[in-house]
């Protein structure tokens, strides 16, 4: 699916697509945003949000493995969170299945729709405290609701940090909980993407080297990191994202 587009796209769109991941990396190197989020919008401009998704699936993997496996208990860690890896197992199952099965106009409306949502999400940044009682039970919502938005427009991030920072995880185990959660995350997505045979292994060499302008942004960026004010860029990203997001629904509404 995701090499016959990319065969498909003129020199100029593929240069675009690697523009958008070079963004996406300089901004997450700036400010920590997830790359997705940024390049997501760039990237539906230049082909369909179902490829843009399989595109972005192994750049996430591959950024946060050494951040799942960094300091050991890896295994003891995610049976601590266990309710929302469960959830977001399910969640990819089901949310890959209804973004395969969504005209790719109704795709990009909804994926429009979800990165306005995570916008309008991290900007307000809600904090609230979970009693001990409810962890588990909102964990896996969260998860299963975390999965869809991976899955249909590939921002799992969001929602997946309010439940974590509520639940009480902090510093390096926060950073620990949240890619051991991605990595699982993504790997079921791709799995149920290969099932139902809409995604081949030269799909996920391709993915793959989506990672590199992705880690050249970040180096890119680290300069940078310590010369702009990272909270007015934040919300200067976000308001980007967020009208970027706007104008692909009202794209899609008008297909």
């Amino acid at each position: 699916m995701l090499s016959s587009t990319l065969h498909a796209l003129s020199p100029y769109a593929l240069a675009g697509i690697v523009a958008a991941l070079l963004v996406g990396g300089m901004v997450k190197g700036i400010v920590s945003i997830g790359v997705p989020l940024v390049a997501m919008p760039i990237l539906s401009q230049m082909m369909p949000i179902k490829q843009a998704v399989l595109l972005m699936s192994m750049p996430v993997i591959l950024g946060n493995i050494p951040q799942a496996l960094e300091g050991g208990e890896t295994l003891a860690t995610a049976r601590r969170i266990l309710a929302p890896l469960v959830g977001t197992v399910l969640g990819n199952i089901v949310g890959v299945s209804i973004l395969i099965s969504l005209e790719p106009h109704h795709a990009q409306a909804a994926a429009g729709a979800l990165l306005a949502f995570a916008a309008l999400l991290l900007l307000a940044s809600p904090r609230f405290t979970l009693a001990p009682a409810w962890v588990h039970p909102i964990g896996f919502v969260l998860g299963f609701c975390a999965a869809l938005m991976e899955s249909i427009a590939s921002i799992p991030g969001p929602l997946l940090a309010i439940y974590l920072i509520s639940s009480g995880a902090r510093g390096k185990t926060f950073t620990k909980q949240m890619a051991i959660i991605l990595v699982v995350s993504i790997v079921t997505l791709l799995l149920a993407f290969k099932s139902g045979a809409h995604a081949s292994s030269s799909d996920l060499l391709f993915s793959a080297a989506a990672s590199i302008p992705v880690i050249v942004g970040m180096l890119i960026a680290r300069p940078l990191r310590d010369k702009l004010p990272p909270n007015a860029f934040r919300i200067v990203v976000l308001l980007f994202v967020l009208g970027t997001a706007i104008q692909m629904i009202r794209k899609a509404m008008g297909a």
